[in-house]
């Protein structure tokens, strides 16, 4: 603002003073300090400013003691804390409030019309409240004189039947009526006045205000509603307000307010109006009635509230339920396809077990699907790790050319399966990116699996890697299923999948893309999805920081070396609290040679130890009563066990559940179902 036109010091009060609307201004502490004061509303409440100004408002103006009844006081309090508690304003109904006549002693009968806004700082807090009030005595009075008129000419109309001779005093009186309603109507254009004064008020509201008349006929809009909606004035006033509704909401909307107005009844709804920028945004429309004394509407007023950033936040999580939802039903699917064969294996292995081959066709399959189904519970362990960021990267210059190699040889069955053909094409030098190659190659397999599966028979799969701008470009294209834009937006979502159509068998919880994201992000690096739409194929790009170093050595996987020479026979102690895993795992130790002892809880396992020596230990964690941590500490303390090999044996495989195993003196992990390679990498260390 320019300074020459800045108000000078003091001259704010001076203005609020020669205010001609009778106003305090009140500090909205527990007593609802007065700290300002127009000149009207010293003249209306027959005070003079040194005897309220720095004083609590219902100190200097209490309850009429000689009136029990009053709640002035009461309401008014409550409608400032109101205020208080929203930072919103408040339009009290009219209010008998009588104010101390220090003049001549005791209380002058008032009727006031009160509003209060409040004043709110820059940093959003509230720093006053205006008191409006509207000397209203004159109005109430003539309303009840009004009415006492009306009942008079009533009485006068049955008299005039009664007797002629009573006509011309009653006509004297109905005279006098007729002046009286003309003074009335008097008073009502001043009571219209003090509306226009209310007009101003609702202007300078932040929020949508508007009135309709008793037939629902729009006849105002605040100030607000124009700077939203870009309108000009009055062109949404009578009923053309509906051209700013969302042609999907304007029926519900209509229909609503149309019964609202037949009955009365409190008007609500949610619909979508046209911003100044073209956009529609959802809005909460409120109105409720104003009646007259004989309950008759004399007139509507409503707001509409901005709601639109909630709705979107709703409809949000109404689609991660959603499609929650949908990924339960998916890995029930997924679950039910490995456990069908399983299950047949199981009840047909008595029938077949004197036909070897028989059995071990069985047996293979039991165990290829098995795999499978360990597959799935790992993927979701590594989007549960990835997602809590509790992920450990072994990160060294690589090769990536080694990461495509190694990738495409794990995929190379399933595309061979599918009778595929493969591109591939990588520089002839060295491409090296730091990372940790075990999920480098992750992420590979995945953009190279998902190409696969959303590809038909026969079908094109390219893979290119480039340098550019000190970037690795790796891009997976494939000629099949393609993607349609909504999919485009939501591919990297956890859980999300493309289709399923007869051409893809193989099925998935539609983590692969969300993996990739996750891991590309770990690396530095960036993923985008392509597609001309649906049969149009798809292109998934990675760009990852290319290093300028030599490539170190990457780490070869651990070998399980079986013991030289015959197998020792081990004395193993199996603790496991449920019976079936119990008993199937012995099975398999003592087909291994050796001799088990199984117990299930913590009290058998102890006292076992106390009297025979082990060499192995494998325990559950989570026994009852006293977990395989605890367990595994006074195993150590006793002499038959303390120079044995501790294995857990659990549920939870992640990275942290490995440590509080560790930490607890195990010296293996074994995650539930075990398999014999792993159950025989513990009892080498036995032996």
């Amino acid at each position: 603002m320019n300074e020459r036109h800045a108000l000078p010091e003091g001259h704010l009060r001076l203005i609020l003073e020669a205010t001609p609307t009778p106003m305090l201004v009140l500090h909205p502490d527990a007593n609802f300090t007065i700290v300002g004061v127009s000149d009207a509303y010293l003249r209306e409440t027959l005070t003079v400013r040194e005897q309220i100004f720095n004083k609590g408002l219902f100190d200097v103006f209490p309850d009429n003691p000689a009136v029990p009844e009053a709640d002035a006081t009461t309401n008014l309090r409550a409608s400032l804390a109101y205020v208080v508690a929203t930072k919103k304003p408040h339009t009290m109904a009219i209010q008998r409030y009588d104010v101390p006549d220090r003049r001549r002693g005791g209380f002058a009968f008032r009727y006031w019309s009160p509003v209060n806004a409040p004043v709110i700082g820059p940093d959003g807090q509230l720093l006053y409240i205006l008191h409006r009030v509207e000397n209203v005595t004159d109005y109430v009075l003539s309303q009840e004189a009004n009415q006492t008129l009306r009942e008079q000419s009533r009485l006068l109309t049955v008299e005039l039947d009664k007797s002629e001779a009573e006509a011309s005093r009653r006509g004297a009186a109905l005279a006098a009526a007729t002046n009286e309603l003309r003074r009335l109507t008097i008073d009502a254009e001043a009571w219209r006045l003090g509306e226009e004064k209310f007009r101003l008020v609702m202007d300078a509201l932040p929020q949508m205000i508007w009135t309709a008349r008793a037939d629902g006929h729009v006849d105002y809009h605040n100030q607000h509603f124009y700077d939203v909606t870009g309108t000009a004035h009055q062109a949404a006033e009578g009923h053309e307000w509906k051209r700013l509704v969302h042609p999907d909401d304007l029926a519900t909307t209509e229909k609503a307010w149309t019964r609202s107005v037949a009955t009365g009844e409190r008007y609500e709804a949610m619909f979508r109006v046209r911003h100044r920028s073209g956009n529609y945004r959802w809005t909460l429309a409120r109105a409720t009635v104003v009646r007259d004394n004989r309950a008759e509407v004399l007139k509507w007023v409503g707001s509409n509230t901005d709601i639109h950033e909630k709705v979107l936040a709703e409809n949000a999580l109404r689609d991660v339920n959603r499609r929650k939802d949908e990924f339960l039903a998916m890995l029930a699917h997924e679950l039910r396809n490995p456990l069908a064969p399983i299950r047949a294996g199981a009840e047909l292995l008595p029938d077949v077990s004197a036909d070897q081959a028989q059995v071990n066709r069985v047996g293979t399959m039991i165990r290829r699907q098995i795999v499978h189904v360990m597959g799935l519970i790992n993927d979701l362990l590594e989007v549960s790790r990835i997602t809590q960021g509790i992920i450990s990267l072994d990160k060294r210059n690589l090769d990536f050319r080694q990461v495509v190699d190694e990738s495409i040889e794990q995929v190379r069955p399933l595309i061979d399966a599918h009778r595929h053909s493969l591109t591939v094409g990588v520089p002839a030098e060295v491409v090296c990116v730091f990372g940790d190659h075990k999920r480098l190659v992750q992420m590979l397999t995945n953009l190279l699996h998902n190409a696969t599966k959303y590809t038909p028979d026969g079908g094109r799969i390219a893979i290119s890697v480039r340098c550019l701008s000190g970037e690795v470009t790796v891009t997976v294209r494939d000629n099949g299923v393609g993607m349609e834009p909504q999919l485009l937006r939501t591919a990297f979502d956890l859980f999300q999948q493309g289709e399923r159509t007869s051409e893809r068998k193989e099925g998935g919880l539609g983590l692969g893309l969300a993996l990739v994201k996750s891991m590309v992000e770990h690396h530095g690096g960036s993923v985008v999805a392509r597609s001309a739409g649906r049969g149009k194929g798809s292109e998934l790009e990675v760009r990852l920081p290319l290093v300028r170093a030599k490539p170190q050595a990457v780490p070869s996987k651990p070998e399980i070396v079986p013991a030289a020479g015959d197998p020792k026979r081990l004395r193993v102690l199996l603790v496991d609290d449920n019976a079936e895993v119990a008993d199937a795992l012995g099975m398999v130790l003592e087909v291994l040679g050796n001799d088990v002892r199984i117990e299930h809880d913590a009290d058998g396992a102890l006292t076992r130890a106390q009297a025979e020596t082990f060499d192995v230990c494998v325990i559950d964690i989570g026994l009852p009563g006293m977990d395989g941590y605890e367990l595994a500490r006074h195993l150590r303390d006793l002499p038959g066990t303390r120079g044995a090999v501790f294995a857990a044996h659990t549920g939870y495989g992640q990275e942290d559940d490995r440590k509080k195993s560790e930490a607890a003196g195990f010296a293996h992990h074994l995650v539930k179902p075990v398999g014999i390679a792993d159950l025989q990498s513990v009892l080498n260390d036995g032996g």
